[in-house]
């Protein structure tokens, strides 16, 4: 065990799968009827960022920016949260930080009508709040589940399941190390049901429109993962 891995919680594939829909939704629905930045999807942000700087866009490359440090100082708070609670009693508690992140989310409409945001690819004060409260959010679900059993899992980004996936399907092709063949196929499998959640969040979000009540949905979803992993017999089992 590395020393980092105390630190990664673990969960059942639905809980990843209703995470990964969450991260898709509100990524799809702030990226299409806020401004062109990703709450979720920081690899997007960093060709953004470079690509407003060429152009010398300086919106872009203030809301790409906003985004990136928001999204580190989510994963930041919640890794010194799982800390503090592995020192004081040797367990994580993700259940708190996905409430946490279901707050910032229940806000975001109250943010978006209440000040009257619009789509623009010049960020108003407003929106940068959005992209604050919302990349933050996201930093705080990438760090409440890493791992599925023994599979490592990223619920707001998909370049590196996608590489692990490329990886794994070779492998499995050529028949190499039969020993771990079971493992690589769940591997396999668990990445890419992973990665469908997060498309099918994003496809939903762009189906329904742009009414920021919308994101009640994804809200809604977090409260119950929440919830759920309060009063699972696997909070222990975040190991």
């Amino acid at each position: 065990m590395t020393q980092e891995q105390p630190h990664h919680p673990n969960g059942p594939l639905a809980l990843a799968v209703a995470l990964a829909a969450v991260a898709g939704f509100v990524d799809a629905h702030v990226y299409l009827h806020v401004t062109h930045v990703f709450v979720a999807n920081m690899s997007g942000n960093l060709v953004h960022l470079g690509m407003s700087a060429g152009l010398v866009q300086p919106g872009g490359v203030a809301g790409s920016a906003v985004a990136l440090l928001s999204f580190v100082a989510g994963i930041i708070v919640a890794t010194v949260y799982h800390d503090r609670h592995l020192r004081l009693d040797g367990r994580v508690r993700p259940e708190a930080l996905l409430a946490a992140e279901a707050i910032l989310v229940l806000i975001l409409p109250a943010v978006l009508i209440g000040f009257g945001v619009d789509f623009s690819l010049r960020p108003s004060a407003a929106t940068y709040l959005v992209l604050t409260m919302g990349s933050f959010a996201m930093g705080l679900q990438t760090a409440a589940l890493r791992r599925v059993g023994q599979v490592a899992v990223a619920t707001t980004y998909g370049t590196g399941s996608l590489v692990r996936i490329g990886e794994k399907f070779v492998l499995a092709l050529r028949g190499a190390s039969r020993a771990t063949d079971h493992q690589r196929r769940v591997t396999l499998w668990v990445l890419l049901i992973v990665l469908a959640g997060y498309v099918a969040g994003a496809a939903t979000a762009a189906a329904l429109g742009g009414s920021p009540l919308l994101l009640l949905l994804p809200a809604a979803v977090l409260v119950a993962a929440a919830a759920t992993t309060a009063y699972s017999p696997m909070r222990r089992g975040l190991q």
